[in-house]
């Protein structure tokens, strides 16, 4: 019997490689399906409300030919061909980055088994080559992890299962800092310093003008007397 490995966290949808990286589309298909096509009620029933016998959105019979999903009586209904005429009405950032060539731009898949309209398991693929599916790269998605997915928003989404795909480019990578040993600025003489030259500077100033002053007297005394002594 087939059994696919079983993703019950982001994690393992990121370990998983599903959807990645651009211009691979099984992430956004992949929300978009858990948000707008699945109700998921108190009792643990999981109700899919688009119409897959229809045909809504692109989906067709899988027939499992391949055997890379269990065999079972009940059927099996793949989405996500964006060449397929329906799949126009998927939203646009589902098929936003479709080249319509062939390349990784339409290789995702969500295949799911459904008895009415309750879910019975849910699987995500890719193809391999044109025709065939992938199945190493097949796998099962919990409960618990697709109401993980229905609890966040698109962006956040995106940011959890996407983010170790996203590479900085060289010339915004910050280069470690050395540790560089801190300059002390240097001290500059204050006025306390210069205040005892300054001091003397005046002292020499202040003797100068006294002896100065001393000498004139004593100049002008000898000059008196010798005056008074010749008359």
């Amino acid at each position: 019997m087939v059994r696919k490995e079983t993703l019950n966290t982001l994690p393992d949808l990121v370990d998983s490689g599903f959807g990645r990286p651009s211009p691979r589309h099984g992430l956004n298909l992949l929300y978009w399906f858990v948000t707008h096509c699945l109700h998921f009620s108190f009792n643990n029933e999981i109700t899919v409300l688009c119409s897959p016998f229809r045909g809504d959105y692109g989906f067709r019979l899988f027939h499992n030919k391949e055997k890379i999903l269990p065999v079972t009586n009940m059927r099996y209904y793949e989405v996500g061909n964006l060449n397929h005429y329906e799949a126009k009405d998927l939203p646009d950032y589902v098929r936003r980055e479709y080249t319509g060539n062939l390349d990784d731009s339409n290789t995702d898949r969500i295949i799911i088994c459904i008895t009415r309209f309750s879910l019975e398991s849910l699987y995500v693929t890719r193809h391999k080559g044109q025709w065939k599916f992938n199945s190493n790269q097949t796998f099962c998605i919990s409960p618990e992890l697709l109401k993980t997915i229905k609890s966040l928003t698109r962006d956040n989404f995106l940011r959890q299962t996407t983010s170790r795909y996203i590479t900085i480019p060289e010339s915004t990578r910050e280069t470690p800092q050395r540790d560089v040993p801190e300059r002390r600025p240097r001290q500059t003489p204050t006025m306390q310093n210069s205040q005892p030259s300054q001091n003397c500077k005046c002292c020499s100033g202040w003797c100068c003008c006294i002896a100065v002053f001393i000498l004139m007297i004593v100049i002008s005394l000898t000059i008196f007397l010798l005056t008074k002594y010749l008359k």
